[in-house]
């Protein structure tokens, strides 16, 4: 389990001069990782094996306890909250096309504008979204979950609002000439 990033699966792993050498799942070529970026290789039939550990100097302000709640809630908001991101991202598309109709100059303002206004509202903490509502009082869980979710809202809206100025210029473009 990486931190801030997506699982990836390892077939063998170890640990030197703070860096995990691991070799990815069906590859031979050993690649590595620095340890504070990784918080715990799971194998079957093994426990977890804890690679965390908390160190303010590194921005590893939690316990390794905290930071499983943590980790939790980014994997929940990536299952969960994709629905929703993608939702966005179709927003994104139509306020891009409504941009690029109002002009070059006012267009941007709008994939600017719709993009922060996404990034700044806070995600739905429902069960439809994917938020495990055992952990409803858990602070660690929610930023997990929070951070995750607000981070794929905000990629896929600007993503979704460039693809739909770009789309919406071509368009118009060969539309009144």
């Amino acid at each position: 389990m990486l931190i801030d990033r997506k699982p990836i699966l390892i077939s063998s792993s170890r640990v030197e001069n703070d860096y995990v050498y691991y070799v990815k799942a069906g590859r031979k070529r050993e690649k590595k990782i620095e340890q504070d970026k990784v918080y715990s290789h799971r194998s079957k039939g093994k426990p977890d094996q804890i690679y965390y550990k908390q160190d303010t100097l590194e921005n590893n302000w939690y316990t390794a306890e905290q930071m499983a709640f943590y980790i939790n809630g980014q994997v929940d908001a990536r299952n969960g909250y994709l629905k929703q991101a993608r939702k966005t991202g179709s927003g994104g598309m139509m306020f891009g096309f409504a941009g690029a109709a109002a002009g070059m100059f006012y267009g941007p303002l709008f994939v600017i504008g719709y993009t922060a206004w996404k990034g700044y509202t806070l995600p739905k903490f429902t069960a439809e979204n994917g938020y495990n509502q055992a952990y409803i009082d858990n602070p660690y869980y929610k930023e997990g979950f929070g951070t995750t979710a607000k981070r794929m809202v905000t990629k896929r809206s600007a993503a979704g609002s460039a693809a739909g100025y770009i789309l919406g210029v071509v368009t118009l473009t060969l539309v009144l000439n």
